[in-house]
């Protein structure tokens, strides 16, 4: 008859700190031992080294995105209503003070700010406005 393990008491829940996992998942990289193999050197399963896998290039694709700028189509709409020359010179100086862009963010939603606003600070807005 074949080996018989007995287990009593309480299951026990091991738990993994980052770096734990990342020297787990750097062996499975080197490409010497398959997952399978790993999985039972650490007494682990093999989905549970997949899992891992995926949240960290989640994380790592994250921080990708939050580092990089994108650019988004912009047009440029005319004014419907007509000017008379002698209002053009005063519409331009008013136009200046009062002049807005309008951004079109992921989700539909808009955000109408000065066209003179900081760079650094329209993009601080723009991830905030996509975020939530």
């Amino acid at each position: 008859m074949g080996r018989v393990e007995i287990l009593t008491g309480h299951e026990r829940r091991r738990r993994w700190t980052d770096e734990q996992k990342l020297t787990i998942l750097a062996e499975v990289a080197e490409g010497d031992l398959s997952v399978t193999d790993v999985a039972r050197r650490h007494d682990l399963i093999p989905q549970q080294i997949y899992g891992w896998r995926r949240k960290f290039a989640r994380q790592a694709e994250a921080g990708r995105q939050a580092e990089t700028a994108t650019f988004l189509p912009v047009a440029v709409v005319p004014s419907t209503e007509p000017e008379q020359p002698a209002e053009k010179e005063e519409t331009a100086k008013s136009l200046r003070r009062s002049a807005s862009v309008e951004v079109r963010c992921r989700g539909g939603r808009v955000l109408k700010v000065a066209a003179g606003l900081d760079p650094a600070l329209l993009q601080a807005l723009i991830r905030a406005v996509e975020a939530a």
